[in-house]
């Protein structure tokens, strides 16, 4: 059914400034058509977390996120934090993309247009989708609904994060980075510990890195595993061997396109769960957020959250 007393978080600095520029515009699209929702402003990281938290308990029937992938992050972390499940009142959750990356949008085949976006996220179709949980050593638990992963891409992750200079925003800013930190990169030695549908499966590898996937995207539309289905029941991994740095180079401007698929050095896993387990301080990411070091264990929830979408809406195009 349509949401009946939406909230919609917005994350003002999310893609740039994009997301509060929108604010004003969704709050006139709302007048327009006579529609009833509260609208919030992030004030601060964890902000959404809580705000999405309280929401089921304030009369909520949906959390409609304005932002990107690092604010949907924290509202899938609010909405589950108390173990409630759809059919125990947990809202359902919509997408308005104003992030730099949008990749669950892509994951989900939503508009990028923001206001297409809008009308589907109060609307009344909606699908069950997995979740995954990483832990670190120390007991941390995030949950993330689009990738993680660990090694080169976590260490781009983790530079991103705590330096956005301005040549680093967007697509170029990002492809630069991975530039600069390849140049001086060394690849990891890792230990996969996998729970399949045919039972454990151990592998080690000297790697460049290793991505866990719920969806296809990661990284701002890198189709990084082009056949993972966020509905499945199984993670998604993709791991890069021991690729030198010119290999690197030539290999990764091509993951937009997947076009890494079928290299001889690249290889592809489905899981229920993963462990892995490295060189220390390897460093892992989840949705682009910093999440400390290996070892990590990731567990996927099946079904656990309910987005909108809509019959016969195209796949997000850049």
């Amino acid at each position: 059914m349509p949401a009946r007393n939406p909230l919609l978080i917005v994350n003002p600095i999310a893609g740039n400034g994009r997301a509060h520029g929108l604010a004003p515009r969704i709050e006139a699209w709302l007048g327009e058509r006579s529609l009833t929702a509260r609208l919030m402003e992030t004030r601060e990281r964890g902000h959404a977390e809580r705000l999405a938290a309280a929401a089921g308990d304030l009369g909520h029937d949906r959390v409609v996120v304005v932002g990107g992938d690092g604010t949907i992050q924290e509202v899938v972390n609010g909405l589950l934090a108390d173990g409630r499940t759809h059919e125990q009142g947990l809202p359902s959750m919509g997408l308005v993309p104003a992030g730099t990356g949008n990749d669950l949008v892509r994951d989900l085949a939503l508009p990028l247009d923001p206001f297409a976006a809008l009308a589907i996220a109060l609307g009344e179709q909606s699908r069950a989708i997995d979740v995954a949980r990483a832990e670190g050593e120390d007991g941390r638990r995030r949950f993330f609904a689009v990738a993680g992963g660990v090694g080169f891409d976590g260490k781009v992750a983790h530079v991103m994060f705590g330096h956005r200079y301005p040549w680093q925003r967007g697509r170029s800013g990002y492809m630069l980075s991975t530039i600069v930190e390849l140049l001086r990169w060394t690849n990891r030695r890792v230990r996969l510990t996998l729970e399949t549908p045919d039972g454990e499966v151990v592998r080690e590898h000297t790697s460049l890195l290793v991505a866990f996937a719920n969806g296809p995207y990661y990284g701002g539309g890198m189709q990084i595993c082009p056949g993972a289905d966020v509905a499945d029941g199984l993670i998604d991994i993709c791991v890069a061997g021991d690729l030198s740095r010119m290999e690197a180079f030539r290999l990764l401007p091509g993951i937009y396109r997947g076009a890494h698929v079928g290299h001889p050095k690249v290889e592809f896993m489905r899981a229920r769960s993963l462990r892995i387990d490295g060189d220390a301080g390897t460093l892992v990411h989840l949705d682009g957020e910093p999440f400390g070091a290996l070892p990590v264990t990731v567990h996927l929830q099946p079904g656990a959250l309910h987005v909108t979408t809509a019959d016969g809406v195209r796949p997000a195009d850049d």
